[in-house]
């Protein structure tokens, strides 16, 4: 599985580096995207409904419902503080950037028009890479870590992109504890980022 997607990921690159697909796929890319997104998104929830057993199981009362986005917001806050003592940012922004938590299209936007565009594009690049990492990575934490461990470096992203990713090699409970993590910090970004601005 873990071949398959980073193949696809790099045969898409070349394909579209190299001019090679159809107009009418490259004029349409965003549309498709989207509509993938959603695609695996209904295939997710018909999954979890598939047994009512499971499905209740799934759904029952979790602590880490609660642990697992609160812990995701303080070590990522912790880790942009820590990055602070390595590279040339003061503390203050290397948390702004962090408190993205993935959503690279919010807070680049939000970090280019209050802060600089050079920290707007620092804040663009460091989210992709924590999505681009989360869905190469989650196979490996899931397996040495834990269910649980795989969700956090998702962030905000784990409601959608890499949902699908965290279901298959974390299980339904950890898709739906990942679910409400990227609901939870989706919801907060916009608030958790203006601290550090």
């Amino acid at each position: 599985m873990l071949i398959v997607l980073v193949a696809s990921v790099f045969a898409g690159a070349f394909l579209s580096f190299n001019g090679l697909l159809p107009e009418v796929l490259v004029n349409n890319n965003g549309m498709l995207v989207e509509a993938m997104l959603y695609l695996m998104l209904f295939l997710i929830g018909f999954d979890l409904g598939t047994s009512r057993a499971g499905l209740k199981a799934t759904l029952k009362p979790d602590r880490y419902l609660i642990i697992v986005p609160a812990g995701t917001i303080a070590g990522t806050i912790f880790g942009g503080f820590l990055c602070s003592f390595v590279i040339k940012l003061s503390a203050m922004d290397a948390m702004a950037v962090a408190s993205g938590f993935g959503w690279y299209s919010f807070s680049a936007v939000i970090l280019a028009k209050v802060k600089s565009a050079e920290l707007g594009a620092i804040a663009f690049l460091s989210n992709v890479i924590r999505e681009s990492l989360t869905l190469v990575c989650v196979p490996f934490i899931a397996k040495y870590f834990g269910q649980y461990a795989a969700i956090a470096p998702g962030g905000a992203t784990t409601m959608d992109v890499t949902l699908p990713v965290i279901e298959k090699f974390a299980g339904r409970r950890a898709a739906l504890i990942g679910f409400v993590q990227g609901v939870v910090l989706t919801t907060l970004t916009p608030f958790i980022i203006q601290l550090f601005i």
